[in-house]
């Protein structure tokens, strides 16, 4: 078994690889984004199952046509798993800018499974649903 020491060490790492991914992604940093990915990850976009390529190949292309985004993650919880795995889940409240100058806005919940792959964590599956934020 874990002590409660070792699991809020666990705790703390994946919150902060979390934050450095959100960050990743506030900076348009495609490839820092993609880092944070492991080779075999999937996810559920909008209850469609999207495995890495395709991931990978939506991040690449997407981010080079944005002007501005703010993914805006919040109430981040971490809960460990295990030694090597932990569930990360939050809330999100993106603001696009996009290449025409267009704002808009979706907000949802996100899970992530992270999972210590050497010296570090990667995503290894995602959860993400995307509600339009209504404009003004």
């Amino acid at each position: 078994p874990m002590t409660q020491a070792e699991r809020h060490a666990i705790a703390l790492r994946v919150d902060s690889a979390t934050r450095a991914f959100e960050e990743a992604e506030r900076a348009l940093d495609a490839e820092r984004v993609v880092a944070h990915i492991a080779p075999d990850f999937y996810m559920y976009n909008d209850g469609v199952r999207v495995g890495y390529e395709p991931t990978v190949q939506m991040i690449r292309q997407n981010f080079v046509t944005l002007q501005h985004l703010e993914p805006g993650f919040a109430d981040i919880e971490i809960k460990v798993l295990g030694r090597d795995a932990a569930l990360a889940t939050f809330t999100f409240r993106d603001s696009i800018v996009d290449a025409t100058g267009t704002s808009f806005s979706f907000r949802g919940p996100t899970s992530l499974i992270w999972e210590r792959r050497g010296a570090g964590w990667l995503i290894t599956y995602a959860d993400a649903d995307h509600y339009p934020v209504p404009g003004p």
